[in-house]
Protein backbone atom coordinates (compact mmCIF):
# COMPACT_ATOMS: atom_id res chain seq x y z
CA UNK A 1 0.00 0.00 0.00
CA UNK A 2 0.99 3.78 -0.55
CA UNK A 3 1.43 5.92 2.11
CA UNK A 4 2.97 8.94 -0.12
CA UNK A 5 2.83 9.79 -3.85
CA UNK A 6 4.34 12.50 -5.30
CA UNK A 7 4.38 14.08 -8.92
CA UNK A 8 6.99 16.32 -10.72
CA UNK A 9 6.25 17.87 -14.66
CA UNK A 10 3.46 15.17 -14.96
CA UNK A 11 0.01 15.84 -17.49
CA UNK A 12 -1.28 18.92 -15.61
CA UNK A 13 0.99 18.93 -12.32
CA UNK A 14 4.18 20.71 -12.23
CA UNK A 15 3.80 19.95 -8.44
CA UNK A 16 1.82 17.80 -6.24
CA UNK A 17 2.50 15.74 -3.07
CA UNK A 18 -0.16 13.33 -1.66
CA UNK A 19 0.17 12.24 2.11
CA UNK A 20 -1.93 10.33 4.44
CA UNK A 21 -2.83 7.84 1.83
CA UNK A 22 -5.58 5.00 3.68
CA UNK A 23 -6.68 1.97 1.98
CA UNK A 24 -9.62 3.26 0.09
CA UNK A 25 -8.67 6.68 -1.24
CA UNK A 26 -11.23 9.07 -2.88
CA UNK A 27 -10.22 11.83 -4.69
CA UNK A 28 -12.47 14.98 -5.56
CA UNK A 29 -12.38 18.35 -7.37
CA UNK A 30 -14.05 20.37 -10.30
CA UNK A 31 -13.02 19.34 -14.00
CA UNK A 32 -9.62 19.69 -15.10
CA UNK A 33 -8.07 19.59 -11.98
CA UNK A 34 -6.36 16.51 -12.43
CA UNK A 35 -7.81 14.01 -10.72
CA UNK A 36 -8.05 11.27 -13.66
CA UNK A 37 -4.20 12.24 -14.14
CA UNK A 38 -3.31 11.67 -10.76
CA UNK A 39 -4.53 8.03 -11.35
CA UNK A 40 -2.51 7.79 -14.37
CA UNK A 41 0.52 8.53 -12.69
CA UNK A 42 -0.26 6.51 -10.26
CA UNK A 43 -0.79 4.03 -12.65
CA UNK A 44 2.90 4.25 -14.54
CA UNK A 45 4.37 3.98 -10.65
CA UNK A 46 2.93 0.94 -10.20
CA UNK A 47 4.22 -0.48 -13.44
CA UNK A 48 7.78 0.34 -12.17
CA UNK A 49 9.71 -0.51 -15.01
CA UNK A 50 7.97 -0.47 -18.00
CA UNK A 51 7.82 3.01 -20.06
CA UNK A 52 5.27 1.25 -22.67
CA UNK A 53 2.67 1.81 -20.06
CA UNK A 54 2.78 5.38 -21.04
CA UNK A 55 1.15 4.20 -24.59
CA UNK A 56 -2.10 2.87 -22.66
CA UNK A 57 -2.94 6.31 -21.36
CA UNK A 58 -4.58 8.28 -23.89
CA UNK A 59 -6.40 4.91 -24.32
CA UNK A 60 -8.05 5.12 -20.88
CA UNK A 61 -8.82 8.65 -21.64
CA UNK A 62 -11.23 7.20 -24.59
CA UNK A 63 -8.64 8.09 -27.35
CA UNK A 64 -8.11 4.64 -28.72
CA UNK A 65 -5.93 5.43 -31.89
CA UNK A 66 -2.22 6.36 -31.43
CA UNK A 67 -0.15 7.96 -33.65
CA UNK A 68 3.22 7.39 -34.47
CA UNK A 69 3.81 10.20 -36.44
CA UNK A 70 3.79 13.85 -36.01
CA UNK A 71 4.06 16.71 -37.18
CA UNK A 72 6.54 18.85 -36.18
CA UNK A 73 10.51 18.26 -35.65
CA UNK A 74 10.13 18.68 -31.97
CA UNK A 75 7.23 16.75 -31.52
CA UNK A 76 7.00 13.24 -29.92
CA UNK A 77 4.79 10.55 -28.82
CA UNK A 78 5.29 11.50 -24.98
CA UNK A 79 4.35 15.61 -24.76
CA UNK A 80 0.99 15.70 -23.65
CA UNK A 81 2.44 13.66 -20.61
CA UNK A 82 5.01 16.35 -19.82
CA UNK A 83 3.73 19.68 -18.22
CA UNK A 84 2.52 21.75 -20.27
CA UNK A 85 4.37 20.30 -22.60
CA UNK A 86 7.79 20.78 -22.11
CA UNK A 87 9.76 18.14 -22.59
CA UNK A 88 12.93 19.37 -21.40
CA UNK A 89 12.37 18.47 -18.00
CA UNK A 90 11.90 15.21 -16.76
CA UNK A 91 8.81 13.47 -14.92
CA UNK A 92 9.55 12.29 -11.58
CA UNK A 93 6.69 10.16 -10.21
CA UNK A 94 7.94 9.01 -6.27
CA UNK A 95 6.51 7.23 -4.06
CA UNK A 96 6.40 5.33 -0.60
CA UNK A 97 4.60 1.81 0.04
CA UNK A 98 4.79 -1.11 1.55
CA UNK A 99 6.12 -3.05 -1.07
CA UNK A 100 9.05 -1.71 -2.30
CA UNK A 101 9.55 0.62 0.24
CA UNK A 102 10.20 4.58 -1.95
CA UNK A 103 11.13 4.43 -5.42
CA UNK A 104 11.72 6.83 -7.64
CA UNK A 105 10.43 6.98 -11.78
CA UNK A 106 12.19 9.68 -14.30
CA UNK A 107 10.69 9.99 -17.44
CA UNK A 108 12.54 11.84 -20.11
CA UNK A 109 12.24 12.29 -23.83
CA UNK A 110 15.36 12.22 -26.22
CA UNK A 111 15.47 13.05 -30.08
CA UNK A 112 17.80 11.91 -32.55
CA UNK A 113 17.21 13.83 -36.11
CA UNK A 114 16.60 12.64 -39.37
CA UNK A 115 18.70 15.33 -40.47
CA UNK A 116 22.43 13.63 -38.59
CA UNK A 117 21.13 10.40 -40.17
CA UNK A 118 21.86 11.31 -43.73
CA UNK A 119 25.18 11.89 -43.84
CA UNK A 120 25.42 8.61 -42.20
CA UNK A 121 22.58 5.94 -43.44
CA UNK A 122 20.99 7.83 -46.50
CA UNK A 123 18.58 5.00 -47.36
CA UNK A 124 17.61 4.95 -43.17
CA UNK A 125 16.81 8.66 -42.78
CA UNK A 126 15.06 8.76 -45.99
CA UNK A 127 12.67 5.56 -44.21
CA UNK A 128 12.23 7.29 -41.18
CA UNK A 129 11.46 10.70 -43.25
CA UNK A 130 8.61 8.85 -44.49
CA UNK A 131 6.80 7.24 -41.50
CA UNK A 132 3.02 8.20 -42.28
CA UNK A 133 4.46 10.58 -44.47
CA UNK A 134 5.01 13.48 -41.51
CA UNK A 135 7.39 11.74 -39.50
CA UNK A 136 10.90 14.04 -38.74
CA UNK A 137 12.62 12.84 -35.81
CA UNK A 138 13.21 8.97 -34.29
CA UNK A 139 11.55 9.47 -30.63
CA UNK A 140 12.76 7.86 -27.42
CA UNK A 141 11.25 7.53 -23.81
CA UNK A 142 13.58 6.50 -21.16
CA UNK A 143 12.44 5.60 -17.99
CA UNK A 144 14.93 5.26 -15.01
CA UNK A 145 13.87 3.66 -11.46
CA UNK A 146 15.69 3.99 -8.19
CA UNK A 147 14.04 1.49 -5.08
CA UNK A 148 16.07 1.34 -2.09
CA UNK A 149 19.86 0.34 -3.50
CA UNK A 150 18.97 -0.69 -6.74
CA UNK A 151 18.93 1.08 -10.19
CA UNK A 152 17.58 0.46 -13.53
CA UNK A 153 16.93 2.05 -17.27
CA UNK A 154 14.27 0.61 -19.93
CA UNK A 155 14.20 2.59 -23.19
CA UNK A 156 11.31 2.60 -25.28
CA UNK A 157 12.18 4.38 -28.73
CA UNK A 158 10.30 4.34 -32.52
CA UNK A 159 13.06 2.95 -35.17
CA UNK A 160 13.42 4.23 -38.55
CA UNK A 161 10.25 1.60 -39.81
CA UNK A 162 7.99 3.09 -37.47
CA UNK A 163 8.11 0.30 -35.30
CA UNK A 164 8.18 0.43 -31.51
CA UNK A 165 10.67 -1.27 -29.88
CA UNK A 166 11.61 -1.73 -25.90
CA UNK A 167 15.04 -2.49 -24.59
CA UNK A 168 15.79 -4.37 -22.39
CA UNK A 169 12.54 -6.20 -21.74
CA UNK A 170 11.00 -4.51 -18.06
CA UNK A 171 10.78 -7.12 -14.94
CA UNK A 172 7.71 -7.77 -13.62
CA UNK A 173 6.17 -5.43 -11.84
CA UNK A 174 6.69 -5.37 -7.84
CA UNK A 175 2.48 -5.80 -7.69
CA UNK A 176 -0.81 -5.96 -9.28
CA UNK A 177 -2.63 -2.68 -10.31
CA UNK A 178 -5.17 -2.29 -12.50
CA UNK A 179 -7.43 1.06 -14.08
CA UNK A 180 -10.63 1.41 -14.70
CA UNK A 181 -11.64 3.98 -17.19
CA UNK A 182 -14.61 5.76 -16.90
CA UNK A 183 -14.55 6.40 -20.93
CA UNK A 184 -13.67 3.08 -21.89
CA UNK A 185 -15.86 -0.59 -21.40
CA UNK A 186 -13.80 -3.37 -19.95
CA UNK A 187 -13.95 -6.83 -22.57
CA UNK A 188 -16.44 -9.05 -21.44
CA UNK A 189 -14.03 -11.82 -22.03
CA UNK A 190 -11.70 -9.89 -19.51
CA UNK A 191 -14.21 -9.93 -16.69
CA UNK A 192 -15.02 -13.27 -17.62
CA UNK A 193 -11.36 -14.38 -17.18
CA UNK A 194 -10.90 -12.81 -13.48
CA UNK A 195 -14.07 -14.42 -12.43
CA UNK A 196 -12.76 -17.80 -13.09
CA UNK A 197 -9.38 -16.91 -11.41
CA UNK A 198 -11.57 -15.71 -8.02
CA UNK A 199 -13.62 -19.03 -8.63
CA UNK A 200 -10.15 -21.22 -8.94
CA UNK A 201 -9.48 -19.54 -5.43
CA UNK A 202 -13.40 -20.03 -3.85
CA UNK A 203 -14.19 -16.52 -3.94
CA UNK A 204 -16.23 -16.02 -6.28
CA UNK A 205 -19.41 -15.73 -3.49
CA UNK A 206 -17.65 -12.34 -2.76
CA UNK A 207 -18.61 -10.99 -6.04
CA UNK A 208 -22.26 -12.57 -5.92
CA UNK A 209 -22.95 -11.02 -2.86
CA UNK A 210 -21.52 -7.65 -3.64
CA UNK A 211 -23.74 -7.90 -6.91
CA UNK A 212 -26.63 -8.36 -4.90
CA UNK A 213 -26.83 -5.06 -3.93
CA UNK A 214 -28.09 -3.91 -7.42
CA UNK A 215 -29.88 -7.31 -7.92
CA UNK A 216 -31.05 -8.89 -4.82
CA UNK A 217 -32.58 -11.61 -6.89
CA UNK A 218 -28.93 -13.05 -8.02
CA UNK A 219 -28.70 -16.64 -6.97
CA UNK A 220 -25.10 -17.03 -8.47
CA UNK A 221 -22.62 -16.32 -11.37
CA UNK A 222 -21.32 -18.32 -14.17
CA UNK A 223 -18.96 -17.71 -16.90
CA UNK A 224 -19.99 -19.42 -20.32
CA UNK A 225 -18.86 -18.75 -24.20
CA UNK A 226 -21.25 -17.45 -26.44
CA UNK A 227 -19.83 -17.66 -30.15
CA UNK A 228 -16.25 -18.32 -29.04
CA UNK A 229 -16.64 -15.05 -26.43
CA UNK A 230 -16.74 -15.75 -22.68
CA UNK A 231 -18.71 -13.64 -20.36
CA UNK A 232 -20.57 -13.60 -17.21
CA UNK A 233 -23.89 -14.69 -16.78
CA UNK A 234 -26.23 -14.17 -13.53
CA UNK A 235 -29.22 -16.66 -12.05
CA UNK A 236 -32.01 -14.07 -11.10
CA UNK A 237 -34.75 -17.09 -10.87
CA UNK A 238 -36.06 -16.68 -14.28
CA UNK A 239 -35.22 -20.78 -15.14
CA UNK A 240 -32.04 -19.57 -17.71
CA UNK A 241 -29.31 -17.84 -17.24
CA UNK A 242 -29.06 -13.96 -18.13
CA UNK A 243 -25.81 -12.08 -19.48
CA UNK A 244 -24.68 -9.40 -16.94
CA UNK A 245 -24.39 -7.17 -19.75
CA UNK A 246 -28.52 -7.46 -19.72
CA UNK A 247 -28.82 -6.33 -15.98
CA UNK A 248 -27.60 -2.77 -16.18
CA UNK A 249 -24.55 -0.80 -16.83
CA UNK A 250 -24.29 -0.70 -12.86
CA UNK A 251 -23.79 -4.31 -12.48
CA UNK A 252 -21.53 -4.35 -15.18
CA UNK A 253 -19.33 -2.12 -13.72
CA UNK A 254 -19.64 -2.77 -10.00
CA UNK A 255 -18.49 -6.37 -11.15
CA UNK A 256 -15.67 -4.76 -12.83
CA UNK A 257 -14.74 -3.06 -9.81
CA UNK A 258 -14.97 -6.04 -7.54
CA UNK A 259 -13.58 -7.95 -9.96
CA UNK A 260 -10.45 -6.03 -10.10
CA UNK A 261 -10.15 -5.64 -6.35
CA UNK A 262 -10.26 -9.79 -5.91
CA UNK A 263 -7.45 -9.73 -8.49
CA UNK A 264 -5.05 -7.32 -7.00
CA UNK A 265 -4.20 -9.12 -3.98
CA UNK A 266 -1.36 -6.78 -2.29
CA UNK A 267 -2.12 -4.44 -5.15
CA UNK A 268 -3.59 -1.64 -6.37
CA UNK A 269 -7.13 -0.37 -8.32
CA UNK A 270 -7.62 2.81 -9.49
CA UNK A 271 -10.92 4.01 -10.76
CA UNK A 272 -12.10 6.67 -12.43
CA UNK A 273 -15.62 8.24 -11.73
CA UNK A 274 -16.71 5.54 -8.93
CA UNK A 275 -20.23 6.16 -8.82
CA UNK A 276 -21.10 5.96 -12.51
CA UNK A 277 -23.94 3.75 -13.63
CA UNK A 278 -25.14 3.18 -9.59
CA UNK A 279 -28.25 4.61 -8.30
CA UNK A 280 -27.12 7.28 -4.83
CA UNK A 281 -29.81 4.99 -3.17
CA UNK A 282 -27.29 2.24 -2.97
CA UNK A 283 -23.73 4.44 -2.60
CA UNK A 284 -23.23 3.76 0.94
CA UNK A 285 -23.46 -0.32 0.86
CA UNK A 286 -21.40 -0.17 -2.73
CA UNK A 287 -18.77 1.79 -0.31
CA UNK A 288 -19.45 -0.74 2.39
CA UNK A 289 -18.64 -3.73 0.17
CA UNK A 290 -15.62 -1.92 -1.19
CA UNK A 291 -13.71 -1.59 1.98
CA UNK A 292 -14.91 -5.39 2.66
CA UNK A 293 -13.45 -6.59 -0.49
CA UNK A 294 -10.37 -4.28 -0.35
CA UNK A 295 -9.37 -5.51 3.47
CA UNK A 296 -10.30 -9.12 2.51
CA UNK A 297 -7.37 -9.19 -0.15
CA UNK A 298 -4.84 -6.39 0.87
CA UNK A 299 -5.75 -4.44 -1.71
CA UNK A 300 -5.94 -0.53 -2.29
CA UNK A 301 -7.85 1.29 -4.16
CA UNK A 302 -7.64 4.69 -5.39
CA UNK A 303 -11.31 6.39 -6.86
CA UNK A 304 -12.33 10.04 -8.37
CA UNK A 305 -15.81 11.35 -8.34
CA UNK A 306 -17.48 14.36 -8.61
CA UNK A 307 -20.62 14.01 -6.39
CA UNK A 308 -20.77 14.94 -2.95
CA UNK A 309 -23.61 12.22 -2.46
CA UNK A 310 -20.76 10.04 -3.51
CA UNK A 311 -18.53 11.26 -0.89
CA UNK A 312 -21.15 11.27 2.11
CA UNK A 313 -21.88 7.44 1.50
CA UNK A 314 -18.24 6.87 1.88
CA UNK A 315 -17.93 8.31 5.13
CA UNK A 316 -21.25 7.32 6.14
CA UNK A 317 -20.06 3.61 4.97
CA UNK A 318 -16.89 3.44 6.71
CA UNK A 319 -17.92 5.26 10.06
CA UNK A 320 -20.21 2.20 10.58
CA UNK A 321 -17.35 0.04 10.39
CA UNK A 322 -14.54 -1.13 13.22
CA UNK A 323 -11.88 0.40 11.02
CA UNK A 324 -12.08 4.05 9.15
CA UNK A 325 -9.30 3.20 6.68
CA UNK A 326 -10.49 5.68 4.29
CA UNK A 327 -9.68 9.42 3.35
CA UNK A 328 -11.00 12.36 0.91
CA UNK A 329 -8.53 13.94 -1.46
CA UNK A 330 -9.80 16.87 -2.78
CA UNK A 331 -7.50 18.77 -5.51
CA UNK A 332 -8.00 22.62 -6.00
CA UNK A 333 -6.57 24.60 -7.81
CA UNK A 334 -4.85 28.15 -6.32
CA UNK A 335 -3.25 30.64 -8.92
CA UNK A 336 -2.68 28.19 -11.56
CA UNK A 337 -1.05 26.01 -8.87
CA UNK A 338 -2.85 22.30 -7.85
CA UNK A 339 -2.13 21.35 -4.53
CA UNK A 340 -4.55 18.85 -2.50
CA UNK A 341 -6.22 18.93 0.41
CA UNK A 342 -6.97 16.05 2.80
CA UNK A 343 -9.57 15.23 4.73
CA UNK A 344 -9.86 12.01 8.06
CA UNK A 345 -12.76 11.18 9.39
CA UNK A 346 -12.85 14.18 11.83
CA UNK A 347 -12.07 16.98 9.02
CA UNK A 348 -14.59 15.17 7.00
CA UNK A 349 -17.65 14.83 9.55
CA UNK A 350 -17.11 18.54 10.30
CA UNK A 351 -17.09 20.11 6.63
CA UNK A 352 -19.95 17.99 5.70
CA UNK A 353 -22.13 19.06 8.82
CA UNK A 354 -21.61 22.97 7.67
CA UNK A 355 -22.17 22.33 4.24
CA UNK A 356 -18.00 23.04 3.33
CA UNK A 357 -17.31 22.59 -0.22
CA UNK A 358 -15.58 19.02 -0.80
CA UNK A 359 -16.41 17.93 -4.27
Amino acid sequence: MYRSFEIKNFRCFDHLNLTDLARVNLIAGANNVGKTALLEALFLHCGAYNPELTLRLNAFRGILEVKVSVARQDESLWDSLFYQFDTSKKIELSGDNTVTRRRVLRLKVAHSSVESLVQRQPEDAMQASRIAGVSRALQTLELEYEEDKHKGKCILSLDQSGVLRMEPAPPPPPFPAFFQSASVQIAHSEDAERFSNMEIQGKQDVITQILRLIEPRLKRLAVAAVSGTPMLYGDVGMGRMLPLALMGGGMVRLASLALHIGNAPKGIVLVDEVENGLHHSILPRVWRAIGEAAREFDTQVFATTHSLECISAAHRAFSETECYDFRLHRLEKVNGVIRAITYDREALETALSVGLEVR
